[in-house]
């Protein structure tokens, strides 16, 4: 049988009040070192535990943190959940990882873990939430969102500046010669495809070429679906292609092989995310790298901020770089 022993035996074996075993186990100032080293020893050798469960529901809170994302299985998110985890393991709060796909009726159950005390506060990697309905639970429940957010929401969120670097790699197209751009884009209303494709227009703009509406696709972000897209169009009547992510760039790469059309030689392509696929594909692809583990990482640390206190708003864009592989001639 295992013995479970209490605070109160702690402090009989140290010879040395409940209140003052308390004070040593949270770490309080205000205990000389002598008796933290004595109350300690009695801590090991007992083996005694504290229950962190009733010392954070006395706390009103439970030291963990929800993640909510679509789909873990998305290379580009499991950098930003693996920055999220670490930066929350530092500071003491544990994480639970729940999937969406992208349903509004599981998102919402997720929630509620929250609005019942279950954990402390909420970083969304994406969400269905209309913008009113965000605004009214952001009032009550600290919530971050990560990579994807939600215009206009008044809700706290860290993303990629992603309509700079839309512009800088279109701008890096054209330096390149190239006048008949391709945007390989997702229609989902998503905070980073609007911005792109407005980075790509801009871009476009600032050059003196003329938009051109047949030289924009929509895919669905993976690579069988580019393929087919492409495969699809009557004609290759562009000279290069700005893709939304990796995987639709490899796609596209695919069938203009498919096509004999070479990559650089005839049409150079460049994605965005610089995950795996980026460089053991050949040729392989000129991307932008987003920083995603510093994304969840600044994520966490907004989070905790709003857990002190939840009137605190921050809106951060990160950095990236145009990471030049095999894909673009330079």
């Amino acid at each position: 049988m295992i013995d479970i022993h209490t605070i109160q035996d702690v402090a009989k074996r140290a010879g040395v009040s409940v209140a003052t075993v308390s004070r040593v186990l949270n770490k309080s100032n205000n205990v000389k070192k002598s008796t933290f080293d004595t109350v300690m020893e009695a801590v090991n050798e007992l083996g005694y535990t504290p229950n962190l469960m009733g010392r954070n529901l006395r706390k009103n809170e439970t030291k963990e943190i929800l993640i909510i994302v679509p789909t873990i299985m998305n290379t580009f998110l499991s950098k930003v959940v693996k920055g999220i985890e670490d930066t929350a393991h530092e500071n003491g709060y544990s994480v639970i990882i729940r999937n969406t796909y992208e349903d509004y009726t599981i998102e919402q159950n997720h929630i509620n873990m929250v609005k019942n005390k279950l954990s402390d506060g909420i970083i969304m990697v994406g969400s269905t939430l209309s913008k009113q309905e965000l605004d009214e639970i952001s009032a009550k429940i600290p919530i971050v969102q990560c990579s994807e957010y939600t215009i206009g929401a008044n809700v706290s969120y860290v993303t990629t500046d992603n309509f700079k670097a839309a512009y800088d790699a279109v701008s890096y197209l054209i330096a390149g010669g190239k006048r008949r751009i391709l945007h390989f884009t997702v229609d989902n209303g998503f905070s980073s495809s609007i911005a792109r494709l407005e980075g790509y227009k801009a871009a476009l703009a600032d050059n003196g070429i003329e938009f051109d509406k047949n030289l924009i696709e929509y895919g669905n972000y993976g690579y069988n679906n580019a393929v087919s897209v492409i495969k699809k169009r009557e004609k290759t009547d562009f000279d290069a292609v700005f893709a939304v992510s990796d995987r639709m760039a490899a796609g596209c790469i695919r069938a203009l092989e498919d096509r004999q059309i070479k990559v650089p030689d005839d049409v150079w392509v460049i994605g965005f995310d610089n995950i795996d696929i980026s460089y053991i594909l050949r040729p392989s692809i000129t991307s932008v790298a987003q920083k995603q583990y510093e994304m969840g990482k600044k994520a966490v640390q907004i989070l905790l901020e709003k857990i002190s206190d939840n009137s605190i708003n921050r809106k951060v864009m990160l950095g990236y770089k145009i990471v030049k592989r095999q894909s673009t001639a330079d």
